[in-house]
Parts: C-alpha cells; structure tokens; sequence
C-alpha cells in the first residue's frame, strides 16, 4: 500500500510540473517584444518587412519558435537579408541578427533576356534586364547561363541559382564561396571591384577552366583537370598576383597555379 502512495504521489507531481510549464509557456514565456539588429545599416535591412516576414507573432509560445523556419521566411520575403542567428531572451525577447548579402556577379538567363544578380552562396538577389548589366560595376559571368526560363523574375528572387552547365556551375560556386573564407583577401565589394568578369571553358571532354580577368588585365586560371581544389588553385593565384615583381606581368597574361608551390606567369594560354 505504502509502494502504492508513493507511485500515486510521484505521478500527481510529474502532472503538476508538466502543467505549470504549460502554465508559463502560456502566460509568462510568450512573445512581447521581437527586435532586429544588424552590424550595418542599409535601407535593405528594414526591421518592420523582417519581422514581419519572420511569423514571430506577439502572444505565441516563446519556447515552441522553430528558429529555421523563421530564417528561410524572412530571407525568401527579403534576398538580401542574411539571417545570421535567432536569439531567445526570456520571458518574452526575440532578437533576430542578421546581415547585408551584397551581389557579387551577374549571370545571363538561359533565354538571354534577363541576367539574375547573385551573392556568395549564389543566391538569387536581383532580376534585372540583360541591357542593364553593362550600366552595373559587378562581375560578369560568361560561358554558362543560369535557368530562369521556367521561373518569373519574381519567383526566382531568393531562390540558389540553377546554372545551364552544372560543373562549370559548380566551379562558379566553388570561386564564390571563397569570398566568405578569411584566408582570401576578398569581400563582396573587393571581388567584385577585382574582378572584370569570369569566363568558363570546356577546352577538352570534361575538362574545364574559368578565367578570372582582373582589373589589371591579367587573368587568374583555374583548371578543373588539376588535383588541387578550386580554392587552393584560386588562393595560390592570389598569392602570386599580390607580389608582382615585373609590372609587365601584372598587366596582361594568366597566372595558372599546379600546386600549392608552383604558380606560373604565361603571355598567352594555348
């Protein structure tokens, strides 16, 4: 009997903690008060289109906000937000921090009429006309298109671009992503400054390089049929194209790095 009590008494206390945190959830742990905060101001970073866009709704469970759904809602409403982490500060705040995506390079739709502008993730940012890109100073890719055929301009705005040569297109992400990698020198507006355009080439069956034309006039080549990795390729050739010794050099011809050792300056690539 005694045995009995006891079980009675525990599973009476389980009950009564479980319902008070229902109880708190309810009535203390709700959302009052949801803010935005960014380490740059831009016009792009509005708080009222984040936070409404977020589904935060005042008065909802504080305990139950599943954070990446909140993310992908309020970076599909607004591209160029980057939503760096979701904070909870109990009871009843929520900070959203996020960042300022910058387009990067303009790609061509499949059907030439448009040219979709994207960031370092190759994010969709901008849908612009194919006659405006001349009139922007970003990077132009040449040799691949990204498919927007089947998508409005609207509907492809957020959305990771689709490339018409898949791995000239990952070879394209592979040069964008190095923005982001403390390592290179690189930021948005630098990558962009830098570099002129990039153009892809299938110079053999399965083998394809990208030229990285520089505002100097010389180029950065990465190969696909080399062993290093497209970073290691596009790091080495930073790394030699900083310290110049001829200024010659530096004003035409293609740097193409074999290894992490050998970097080499050539007038003209067969």
């Amino acid at each position: 009997m005694r045995r009995s009590k006891i079980v009675i008494g525990v599973f009476v206390g389980l009950i009564l903690i479980v319902l008070t945190i229902v109880l708190l959830a309810c009535t203390v742990f709700i959302i009052r008060d949801v803010s935005v905060e960014s380490a740059v101001l831009s016009p792009l970073l509005n708080e009222d289109d984040i936070i409404s866009s977020s589904g935060l709704n005042r008065g909802r469970s504080i305990i139950s906000i599943d954070k990446d759904k909140i993310s992908a809602n309020i970076e599909k409403a607004n591209p160029y937000v980057k939503v760096e982490r979701i904070e909870r500060t109990f009871p009843s705040k929520v900070i959203v921090k996020v960042n300022l995506r910058t387009g990067i390079m303009c790609v061509l739709s499949d059907d030439g009429i448009y040219a979709a502008v994207i960031d370092s993730s190759a994010k969709i940012l901008k849908v612009i006309s194919a006659l405006e890109i001349e009139s922007l100073a970003i990077t132009e890719i040449k040799g691949i298109t990204v498919k927007l055929s089947e998508l409005s301009p609207t509907e492809a705005v957020g959305s990771i671009a689709a490339f018409s040569d898949e791995d000239s297109g990952k070879m394209l992400q592979a040069i964008a992503e190095a923005v982001e990698d403390p390592n290179l020198p690189l930021s948005g507006t630098t990558f962009r400054t830098l570099f002129q355009e990039i153009r892809f080439d299938r110079y053999e069956e399965g083998k394809i390089r990208a030229y990285l034309k520089t505002n100097t006039g010389v180029s950065l080549v990465l190969d696909s049929a080399l062993s290093s990795s497209e970073f290691a390729q596009l790091f080495s050739c930073m790394m030699r194209f900083e310290n110049f010794e001829s200024r010659e050099e530096l004003t035409k011809g293609y740097i193409i790095s074999y290894d992490d050792i050998n970097w080499y300056w050539y007038e003209s690539i067969d």
